[in-house]
């Protein structure tokens, strides 16, 4: 391990740990409570497009052409649109997020699949198909059950998300203080 990422780890295990133990607890809650979770989570995502909506106006200005100028701002536009709707309608948005969630893990499944497959023989292809397949059960699950895989679907999934990521954040942590103290 590189001295700085030994340094940097004795230095802010307390932080790493800290904010690893929050992720499992919000995990934890979205997943025994994912309805408000998915409602949460397109409330989140409304906001991040709207932000980012603010900065593709502000970017649009820079084109050298009207063409390029008015498509820049019609993105824009349709950027900051979806985010307020989300915003204002999370319970229509969760609905959205959903077939978008399923139909992503549909198709990531199917070409993790295909990559193993090509890959058969190397280092981890066995895996890469083990997650291909688990995408692809997810994608049917959640499409299978649609709309109403909707109420569960996307806060169970940010809880899972949260506990590994507070899981590898507090696996990190406990690196730093056994660094820090020898």
């Amino acid at each position: 391990m590189a001295p700085q990422v030994r340094e940097g780890l004795a230095r802010s295990w307390k932080t790493l740990m800290t904010v690893g133990v929050l992720a499992i607890l919000v995990g934890a809650v979205a997943i025994l409570v994912p309805e408000v979770a998915a409602v949460g989570t397109a409330i989140f995502i409304g906001w991040i497009l709207l932000v980012a909506g603010a900065f593709l106006t502000a970017a649009a200005f820079s084109a050298h052409s009207i063409g390029s100028l008015v498509m820049r701002l019609l993105w824009a536009a349709l950027t900051v649109v979806v985010g307020v709707w989300l915003i204002i309608e999370p319970h229509n948005g969760t609905l959205t997020l959903t077939l978008t969630l399923g139909i992503y893990f549909l198709f990531m499944g199917l070409t993790r699949i295909a990559v193993a497959f090509m890959a058969r023989g190397q280092h981890n292809a066995g895996l890469v198909g083990l997650s291909g397949v688990c995408g692809l059960i997810v994608g049917i699950l959640v499409l299978a059950k649609f709309p109403s895989s909707a109420d569960w679907a996307i806060g169970l999934l940010v809880g899972i998300d949260l506990i590994f990521a507070g899981w590898t954040l507090t696996s990190a942590a406990l690196v730093g203080k056994e660094l820090s103290r020898g």
